[in-house]
């Protein structure tokens, strides 16, 4: 492998990995950055395209054995590694890929398989909420997870942490207007759709029967689904709760939805 010693912070080749605790330059230049052996070593594993790694001088031995010997590998001290990424750079690596590119709507759908669950995250802001729905779909065989300009970027350095990878797996669509792809899919392909609504006219989780194709639509933390996009909710459910909370983090009940389809989905499919 083509080992790189760092020796000024203003070398070009690393300026991908600075700042990265305040910025996300990564998203507008299409590229990724990961963190942790177990999640740089799944980027390695995907299909995406590597760009390089920054090791710290210490960890660099612990992580030869599985680096690609074609992958170019920048080198420097813990402490300037710190200085330049922003945070403590006590795991010793970094990874950098190409972001995977954003799939076509059709992409998304198998015409040969009638149980289909797509998963979408308008106004989930939060990354560490977005990850964690990430690891949740990926787990409960989501089929995809749709976002749009108000979501959190599901490939930033904390999503993927967070995530441990996974959204290196599930298929992830930007969509550019959201209520448009969920109308297509409603009318070309019979996809369904529920919103996970704090409403007492909401059907209680418990009485769910989900439809073969769906869509589960998961709002902001704070404010929830927007009324356009309640609007395109073919089904309303709800998690009843004791009413001495009145609501629950959007993370935890993505878990509680996801499984439980998850669980029908099972039942339905031939």
């Amino acid at each position: 492998m083509p080992v790189f010693p760092v020796e000024s912070l203003d070398d070009p080749r690393i300026e991908i990995y600075r700042n990265l605790r305040s910025t996300n330059r990564t998203r507008d230049l299409g590229m990724m950055v990961a963190e942790s052996d177990r999640v740089v070593r799944r980027m390695i594993d995907s299909e995406c395209e590597m760009v390089s790694l920054l090791v710290s001088d210490r960890k660099l031995e612990k992580y030869t054995d599985w680096i690609p010997r074609d992958l170019p590998v920048y080198v420097l001290s813990e402490s300037d590694a710190s200085q330049l990424v922003g945070f403590d750079f006590h795991a010793g690596l970094l990874g950098c890929a190409l972001r995977p590119p954003s799939p076509l709507l059709d992409e998304l759908v198998d015409d040969d398989r009638s149980v289909q669950t797509l998963v979408a995250c308008p106004g989930v802001t939060d990354p560490q909420n977005l990850g964690v729905i990430v690891r949740l779909a990926t787990a409960f065989g989501a089929d995809g997870l749709l976002a749009d300009n108000t979501t959190a970027d599901p490939f930033s350095r904390r999503a993927l942490r967070v995530s441990t990878g996974s959204a290196l797996k599930l298929p992830i669509r930007h969509c550019e207007d959201l209520a448009a792809d969920i109308d297509r899919l409603r009318r070309e392909w019979g996809f369904e759709t529920a919103g996970a609504i704090l409403d007492t006219t909401a059907i209680p989780l418990s009485e769910v029967k989900r439809p073969g194709r769906l869509i589960l639509m998961l709002g902001n933390e704070t404010s929830g689904l927007s009324d356009e996009l309640t609007g395109l909710c073919d089904h309303r459910w709800t998690i009843p709760m004791t009413g001495l909370v009145d609501s629950i983090n959007v993370s935890v009940a993505a878990g509680i939805f996801l499984h439980t389809i998850f669980e029908q989905g099972r039942r339905l499919e031939p």
